[in-house]
């Protein structure tokens, strides 16, 4: 009862203030891949190592979700990660309000779809997350969606490939073991978005495998890796089934 009494913005910036203290007494904070004008990769220098390519799906909410992405890419696009710098979604994005610039869009809150200013950023976050495990990066925070509303003839990347963030609650970090810095390029079509992890020197691909295993009400998803001599876990994303 107490929670309905106070305002979502006023719980959600408690929630921010609290995350941001945690991040900085554990000292994340430090480890952040931040935006300067020293933290720019120079495109010439950095060459697409890894590349994906999603349908971005026809809705009435479409033209919004196209703009929304493309607002959030501009804040992504060409930072560069160096070895042992973690990459924050919400740190590098920020909150997408209404004054930034953002429109409304589908979003998944509370296993119920409903129009959110910022809504569709999943499907950037989902991308970055794809490209991140497929080149070996740690993965230190990710979040499956609760329900899959998707039929296998209509999703637009594997299940068990998403990462759902929610400004103050849930983000989407990753950290860089790997011995060169990295920066992304995402472009945002009329009909697709694609997304580029690059880097100066070839990195590996790794192989993928989301394998699923259905029951009555729900789908539970285990996303393994294939390196050199053995597969690796990285974890298991349980779906409601609608």
């Amino acid at each position: 009862m107490m929670k309905q009494l106070i305002p979502a913005s006023v719980r959600r910036s408690a929630r921010v203030a609290l995350r941001s203290l945690t991040d900085v007494k554990a000292g994340e904070v430090a480890r952040f891949a931040n935006p300067s004008s020293t933290k720019i990769a120079k495109a010439e220098q950095f060459l697409p190592q890894i590349k994906i390519s999603q349908e971005i799906k026809a809705s009435h909410y479409s033209d919004n979700k196209r703009h929304n992405l493309a607002l959030a890419a501009e804040r992504i696009n060409h930072i560069l990660i160096e070895p042992g710098e973690v990459f924050s979604f919400w740190h590098l994005v920020g909150q997408p309000t209404r004054r930034k610039g953002y429109l409304p869009g589908r979003t998944l809150v509370n296993q119920t779809l409903q129009a959110e200013y910022g809504g569709g950023l999943c499907q950037l976050s989902g991308l970055l997350y794809y490209l991140a495990i497929r080149a070996g990066l740690h993965i230190l925070e990710r979040y499956p969606h609760s329900v899959d509303i998707y039929t296998d003839e209509t999703r637009f990347t594997p299940l068990g490939s998403d990462a759902t963030v929610v400004y103050g609650y849930k983000d989407l970090r990753f950290l860089n073991l790997l011995e060169q810095a990295i920066c992304f390029h995402i472009t945002v079509q009329p009909d697709s978005i694609r997304g580029q992890l690059c880097a100066r020197e070839p990195i590996n691909d790794y192989q993928i495998e989301f394998r699923s295993n259905y029951s009555s009400h729900r789908v539970e998803v285990e996303t393994l890796r294939q390196m050199e001599f053995a597969q690796e876990s990285l974890g298991k994303s349980i779906y409601q089934l609608p």
